[in-house]
């Protein structure tokens, strides 16, 4: 019996694998097989917004980091999406590319010509269909919706007048000129329901008889053959595995852990690690090595008033919300939680080094598990966050079985300018909670409690006992040209292996500074042009000036330095 075979082989339906294989349907490329180890996307709550907790506790594969020496020895979740649509049907749905300077680093501390902001700019244009927002920066044709709140929760208002009472400016545009201010965030919806990528650009050709999309399917390897990528070896729901052959191409999209995972069992990486594990190494290359990842710290605190989201999912109000949002598409259930955020240069740099994200209620979603929780009581929680780590970190296998969970050492805050950058975050945000808008709310900080922003002492002790992931990995397959250092070549292509490419966020040198899913879908849009030989042109910069943020604001100047 022979084996099937495929013009392209893609494995990972998410973010970035879903454009990948949407595109190549679109442009007649040939027939496609795309693999997914998760299952479906069916159930109800992954089109409700503010389900966003429930789906990816339950959508998720498991990972875990070992212990982390830096972070009083902890091991630390760090789950990653397992359904149809990855990552974009599990996130909080924040739409943010990073700032102009993140590509633009790229290329001239990371040695990646080609690959400067002005050089991405068209595809982000390209995937995105922006309701309120247009001109030379954002795109409305694309398959992914990209829209204002349909809720707003009193106190992600107030803590967007806190942001300004703080020195720093009202922005409705996060991906503009200027990523600085405070502001809401837009979010990858339409009409109060999640835009997946599943439900958006893989829902458009799901009827094409060139394509052919398997659920619930764990890729083995990729087999190569003569020094080429020939195919992949999978297994459905555990039954034996199969072998699928590949004309053309075969294509990672399985993110930062499940991307290297694969090369590696295939003899791609490391030699002496994969030695150990009594695999052979077909070409020698640094799979696994650059990882990094953002990393917050939720401030929590009790209010005054009953007036969070708490228990907003139970009783008779449960239902009612349920009903609105069946109904009209309106109500809390539109909300993505993470309504409110806001970008801010600490260090007088010209760019912002700290994020916030703001919950209107106390945050016990993403503990490592074995912690306990915050109190079930009313609140609500500041994230923040250092948004360009420097502590590098590594992942590797456990061992040749493919149903086996990696080792991960992500080496959270391994750089002293890492950890200097989260306790610069906590200060920020600690006086944040202090401008009037949010200190008539709150009646007492609780995380961390009983601690002043002058005592970095203090705050050093919270940061390594309470730091978590945002869930951002990136950097295991990263782009180079030599490959010594390098996975992917600028074409995204493995180095020394034919036919075999690397496209999602494991190919980035350095993270963008805010949420990854945007650039996950504008490397799966720029990846297909790549595999089909195509290129859009970069768009030309403008003379564009950074606007006056502090002339902008209408208040007292935020100082860098940390002293109002």
């Amino acid at each position: 019996m022979s084996k099937p075979e495929y013009d392209y082989i893609v494995i990972g339906a998410g973010s970035a694998g879903c454009v990948v294989a949407t595109r190549l349907i679109q442009q007649n490329a040939g027939s496609v097989l795309l693999l997914e180890a998760g299952g479906r996307d069916s159930s109800l709550f992954h089109t409700m917004p503010a389900t966003v907790v429930k789906v990816f506790q339950q959508k998720s594969w498991p990972y875990m980091t070992i212990p982390q020496k830096h972070c009083n020895n902890r091991e630390m979740i760090i789950a990653q999406g397992k359904v149809l649509g990855g990552g974009s049907s599990v996130n909080g749905m924040i739409y943010i590319r990073g700032q102009h300077q993140d590509y633009d680093d790229w290329v001239t501390n990371w040695a990646c010509p080609g690959w400067g902001y002005r050089d991405v700019l068209p595809y982000f244009k390209k995937a995105e269909a922006n309701e309120s927002l247009s001109g030379e920066l954002h795109g409305q044709e694309g398959p992914l919706p990209v829209s204002e709140n349909r809720y707003r929760h009193p106190m992600t208002m107030a803590f967007v007048r806190a942001g300004q009472e703080m020195g720093l400016p009202y922005v409705n545009d996060f991906n503009g000129v200027s990523q600085e201010g405070v502001g809401f965030y837009q979010t990858t919806t339409r009409n109060g329901a999640r835009a997946s990528t599943a439900r958006t650009y893989l829902k458009s050709v799901r009827d094409s008889n060139c394509l052919t999309v398997v659920t619930d399917a764990l890729a083995h390897k990729v087999v190569i053959e003569n020094g080429r990528a020939a195919g992949v070896k999978y297994s459905v729901n555990d039954q034996a595995p199969v072998i699928a052959r590949v004309r053309k191409e075969v294509i990672l999209s399985a993110g930062a852990f499940g991307s290297p995972k694969l090369l590696m069992l295939s003899g791609v990486g490391p030699k002496a690690h994969l030695s150990s594990l009594g695999i052979e190494t077909l070409v020698d290359l640094p799979v696994g090595q650059n990882f990094h990842d953002h990393l917050h710290l939720s401030l929590n605190a009790t209010t005054h008033e009953q007036n969070s989201i708490l228990g907003e999912d139970q009783g008779l109000r449960g239902i009612k919300h349920m009903a609105q949002w069946l109904a009209f598409r309106s109500g809390l259930l539109t909300s993505n939680i993470l309504e409110g955020g806001g970008f801010i240069d600490t260090q007088g740099i010209g760019r912002p080094d700290i994020q916030f994200m703001f919950l209107p209620v106390m945050d016990n979603f993403d503990n490592t598990p074995g912690e306990a929780p915050p109190a079930a009581e009313h609140g609500l929680t500041v994230k923040v966050g250092h948004l360009r780590p420097k502590a590098r970190g590594e992942v590797k296998l456990r061992s040749t079985n493919p149903a086996d969970m990696l080792l991960i050492d992500p080496n959270y805050l391994g750089d002293p300018e890492d950890l200097a950058g989260q306790i610069r975050a906590v200060q920020t945000g600690l006086k944040l909670m202090q401008q009037p808008a949010l200190k008539a709310l709150i009646k007492k900080i609780t995380a961390p409690e009983d601690i002043d922003w002058r005592d970095t002492a203090g705050i050093e002790t919270f940061v390594r006992k309470a730091i978590k992931t945002v869930y951002h990995p990136g950097g295991t397959c990263r782009l180079g040209t030599d490959p010594a250092t390098s996975v992917t070549d600028l074409q995204m292509r493995v180095h020394g292996v034919p036919n075999l490419r690397v496209v999602d966020l494991s190919v980035c040198p350095q993270i963008a500074s805010g949420n990854t899913n945007a650039a996950a879908i504008m490397l799966g849009e720029r990846g297909a042009d790549l595999i089909l030989g195509k290129a859009l042109p970069a768009i030309a910069a403008p003379e564009e000036q950074a606007p006056d943020l502090n002339a902008l604001s209408g208040t007292r100047q935020f100082d860098p330095v940390g002293r109002f």
